[in-house]
């Protein structure tokens, strides 16, 4: 099937954006770079109305999950203001056609993919994501909507497996075992699941052969993984790959444990999935990957630079003449830029000054070469520089063996300010999540803890409920109900006080004493007693058997709910009590009490797919109020870039910027900080910070134990990150160790191991900070308020 694949939106944008232009020869897929994931929304959604104006009645496959965001908005934005836009707006400038209009009606829908088996009620399945977003939401004809309906079965597939209606029969164990499409059953109920993934293999047969037979996708759209892959064509998959069956890797299954309550439920999963060449069937196809955010900035830079490799599945699409990569500017970081380019960008500003420091660094990693080996290799005239050293030494306008020298200057200089002991000071330490600062920086808190001179406090901005498995929480409070039933909790001493809310410390002090016993026993009853504080002051009753009572209920409620829908709010707050408490215990390591912690459970934390925006009163002002409490002179928080990792991260800073903003406006006199940090879910680069915190074997040690002693609900690591099968302090450590090794590199084993500092001769780790006056965060955070005011034009006018 021919389509019409002009496009007067692409040119629109790419004048707009021309910054990347001059680069184009580099990529094989032709690339648009926005500002940030809003405006590349808006860029999505007008290329998508713009192709089906032009192709009524053409076949479609659009994304799911998180990525799509804003493409949905912009659609709908621009559906219920089409004749304004079109008479004196964006359509008008870019040229759309009068009188024609987007029939969205018309057109054939496929579902890209889908987990198996998934109840379509279940609200993170794509099915329902579908029938939510594009079929309600578009107005799309659900008649030419072909759905991936994994669970449920046709009258005719019931016939041969028995008159089973639903697949939670056939896989009682939620184990799905690909391998019996060729082994021998041994069991009645092996061959049962034998018969279903066979019917399951031939509708996958079959909705191959009906893409083709309409002549193949027109327009496809998605997201890019974090090992490249596209649908749920994870790395390895043949480009010449259909409809299918399959199983997925690790860090795809990692990225999916959010949506379905923890890896261990996915990691059971199997999934459903177009092919590759399912999406460049037509060679007549518009096929759009979107990417935001500098976690995708690797992957993204592989398929579009490199030749086509089953290690990078959307580096399939080069094949395709209206293949297109949309992406943001952090997207594009590791995009190979070109000399002219580099210097362009660099003196418009749109590089940092500190470029020529990266480009050096980069090198010096490439070639495998210390920094202060650079002025004996290019001492000489004739020896010709690499073409990176020679655009750093012109960005730089210095000779390579100075700038090399200056560069190992400054990365001495971080070090020495890391090494510092930081004495006067009143630290308002700031998290989105509950172990946020811990998996940042929690060995720079060993010295700030000890000092006479330095107040800490802790600010958690969400409850965290999300990374709390039900499964968790169920242990909770059975293992509360057995001390209930046995009369064990109202004979304890613990118990006379447990009506008194302020009393929260005892828990505390007892969870720490189970820890120094190593008794485990110990340290779930006064988790239990915790609990039962809580429960008590929430219910409004001190009554034993009232609690047990309720608690019954509630279990036999919580085990109703399918891992990953969204629970009762009553649900969602336990979590976060359980959060909460193993936060405290961290601090109380420390001799730090409940009054330093705060916990302000920020209203825009939700478990919807599509969380809101922080609103002013409810997100903004409870973090002015603990600033004007606390004064504090350094506030720390996570500074990670746009769209990487966890959506709460990126939020949380936007509060917590305003809510300085808004404090710094009454309070102009005083001189505050900003301590930029991340952590696994995100890295600096080490052009970025000035500061440099040395990390000790002795800190690895001291953060494992903390972690697993601390916070249970962690240990298993059901929401992990897909860097690592393995729990956060470990990934911690090897993120630092990497760090370490980077800098060990630079510098020579020598600037560590014969220092007179004995801090850097026993360093095996790095931690790096971003150190900020308030005027340099201010500068730091136009990103994020040019994200901002491009939302705000998705608001109806008044």
């Amino acid at each position: 099937m021919q389509y019409n694949t002009s496009s007067r939106v692409e040119p629109w944008f790419r004048d707009l954006h021309p910054d990347f232009s001059l680069s184009d020869p580099y990529r094989k897929i032709h690339t648009l770079v926005v500002e940030n994931y809003v405006e590349l929304g808006q860029l999505a959604a007008l290329r998508f109305l713009e192709w089906v104006c032009l192709n009524p009645g053409g076949i479609i496959a659009l994304p799911t999950g998180k990525t799509p965001e804003f493409f949905i908005k912009w659609v709908l934005y621009y559906l219920e203001n089409w004749a304004k836009e079109l008479n004196n707006g964006i359509l008008a400038r870019i040229g759309f056609r009068p009188g024609i209009r987007p029939d969205l009606k018309s057109l054939y829908f496929f579902q890209l993919d889908e987990f198996f088996p998934i109840n379509p009620e279940h609200e993170r399945s794509f099915t329902y994501f579908v029938r939510k977003f594009y079929l309600e939401g578009f107005g799309l004809d659900a008649k030419k909507a072909r759905l991936i309906n994994t669970f449920e079965l046709t009258e005719h597939q019931q016939k041969s497996i028995g008159n089973i209606a639903t697949l939670d029969r056939v896989f009682t164990d939620g184990i799905i075992d690909l391998t019996l499409r060729i082994k021998k059953p041994t069991s009645e109920k092996e061959l049962l699941k034998q018969k279903t993934i066979r019917i399951f293999d031939q509708f996958c047969q079959d909705y191959e052969e009906d893409i083709r037979a309409k002549g193949g996708i027109g327009f496809f759209m998605g997201g890019i993984g974090p090992d490249g892959h596209v649908a749920f064509n994870v790395r390895g998959s043949s480009h010449h790959s259909h409809t299918r069956l399959t199983n997925i890797n690790y860090e795809t299954q990692a990225a999916a444990a959010a949506d379905l309550g923890g890896i261990e439920g996915v990691r059971k999963k199997a999934v459903i999935t177009i092919g590759l060449e399912t999406i460049t069937f037509n060679p007549a196809a518009v096929a759009i990957i979107l990417a935001a955010g500098q976690s995708k900035a690797d992957v993204v830079a592989r398929a579009l630079e490199k030749e086509a490799s089953l290690e990078d599945p959307a580096s399939s699409l080069q094949k395709l003449p209206c293949a297109r990569f949309f992406i943001t500017q952090s997207a594009a970081a590791s995009l190979t830029l070109g000399e002219k380019n580099t210097i362009l960008l660099f003196e418009q500003k749109k590089l940092p000054d500190t470029f020529p420091e990266k480009l050096l660094m980069e090198e010096c990693e490439r070639s495998a070469i210390a920094l202060r080996e650079i002025p004996r290799m290019y001492k000489d005239p004739a020896n010709s520089l690499p073409d990176t050293l020679r655009i750093a030494s012109q960005l730089s306008q210095k000779p390579v063996t100075a700038l090399a020298e200056d560069v190992v200057k400054q990365l001495a200089g971080k070090i020495e300010k890391g090494l510092a002991l930081y004495g006067n000071e009143r630290f308002l330490h700031t998290a989105p999540h509950h172990d946020d600062i811990e998996l940042a920086y929690f060995p720079l808190l060993h010295h700030l803890v000890r000092s006479a001179t330095i107040e800490n406090h802790f600010c958690y901005c969400t409850s965290g409920f999300t990374a709390v498995t039900n499964q968790y929480v169920l242990d909770c409070l059975e293992y509360l109900m057995k001390l209930l039933s046995s009369g064990d909790l109202e004979k304890s001493k613990s118990f006379s006080s447990l009506a008194e809310a302020d009393k929260g410390q005892d828990d505390i002090t007892g969870y720490l004493n189970g820890i120094a016993l190593q008794d485990m026993e110990m340290q779930h009853f006064h988790r239990a007693a915790r609990l039962t504080r809580l429960f008590f002051q929430d219910l409004k009753s001190d009554d034993p058997k009232n609690l047990y009572t309720f608690l019954s209920d509630l279990v036999t409620l919580l085990k109703t709910i399918e891992p990953g829908r969204k629970e009762p709010e009553l649900v969602q707050t336990i979590k976060g009590w359980l959060r909460e408490f193993e936060a405290e215990l961290v601090w109380a390591h420390f001799g730090i009490d409940m009054d330093h912690v705060s916990h302000l459970r920020l209203h825009f934390y939700s478990g919807d797919i599509f969380p809101e925006y922080p609103d002013f009163d409810q997100d903004v002002m409870p973090i002015v109020r603990l600033l004007e409490r606390i004064k504090p002179t350094v506030v720390t928080l996570a500074l990670d870039p746009e769209g990487s990792g966890p959506d709460t991260h990126y939020k949380t800073l936007i509060a917590i910027a305003e809510a300085i903003d808004k404090y710094m406006d009454t309070h102009a006199d005083k001189k505050i900080r900003i301590w930029g940090y991340r952590n696994v879910w995100s890295r600096w680069q080490l052009h970025e910070v000035n500061t440099i915190i040395p990390v000790s074997l002795n800190s690895f040690a001291v953060l494992h134990n903390m972690f697993t002693s601390c916070f249970q609900s962690q240990k298993s690591a059901s929401f992990p990150s897909y860097e690592l099968d393995g729990t956060f302090s470990e990934l911690a450590q090897k993120i630092w160790v990497e760090q370490h090794n980077q800098l060990v590199n630079l510098l020579g084993k020598e600037y560590f191991y014969d220092s007179t500092s004995p801090m850097l001769r026993r360093a095996y780790g790095a931690i790096f900070l971003k150190d900020m006056s308030y005027d340099e965060f201010t500068e730091s955070m136009i990103p994020v308020r040019n994200l901002l005011k491009a939302k705000e034009k998705l608001k109806p006018d008044d």
